[in-house]
């Protein structure tokens, strides 16, 4: 081979190697977890065999307007949200509930975004409200809603986590006070949705 042909041979590989270092930084190797794993990973208490599907305030609103389905807002940073996820996720897996839509609405509340603010006032009959009467979403709390009718709402923590953890108010009794309404409320769920 004579230089030139040689030196054509380089710079093609040269070119040839740029293109692909640039298209291999292009891809995106973002791995996509699922909402089970996701959910574990976030509440190291609930292992991956969990039916926690991640939903946004849009979703959570769609369910309101018509729609059916179990709903946990909560956030992980809340302690008490970690008792409930695990409660709520060995009940509906007792009975067979194909999925439980958590919805984190730390930032939405933080934020008062329109949509946030519309699931509040389908909410009115429900949630509990402050001294100045403005009303708001609490966390822990679970909600069943079929056909967009609110048929079970549960946020009965915002009046007890200021004087005890979770750890002394969840007795046996009171865990399983709590596990027996979940099923009741979830084998309704079933049979009406």
């Amino acid at each position: 081979m004579d230089m030139k042909k040689k030196n054509v041979f380089k710079l093609f590989c040269f070119l040839l190697m740029i293109y692909l270092f640039i298209m291999l930084g292009k891809k995106d190797y973002h791995l996509e977890v699922s909402d089970n794993i996701r959910f574990s990973n976030e509440y190291k208490d609930i292992n991956r065999n969990n039916i926690y599907k991640y939903v946004n305030d849009g979703e959570v609103l769609d369910v309101l307007n018509g729609k059916s389905g179990v709903i946990f807002n909560c956030f992980s940073s809340n302690i008490w949200c970690h008792y409930y996820a695990e409660y709520l996720n060995e009940v509906a897996l007792d009975n067979h509930l194909q999925e439980v839509y958590y919805y984190d609405f730390k930032r939405d509340r933080s934020l008062k975004n329109i949509t946030y603010n519309s699931i509040v006032s389908k909410l009115n009959d429900y949630i509990s409200y402050d001294d100045n009467g403005k009303g708001d979403l609490y966390a822990p709390s679970i909600m069943i809603i079929i056909n967009g009718q609110v048929s079970y709402f549960l946020d009965e923590v915002k009046t007890i986590k200021g004087k005890v953890n979770p750890e002394d108010y969840f007795t046996d009794y009171k865990k399983n006070l709590l596990k027996s309404n979940l099923d009741e409320a979830i084998k309704e769920y079933l049979q009406k949705k």
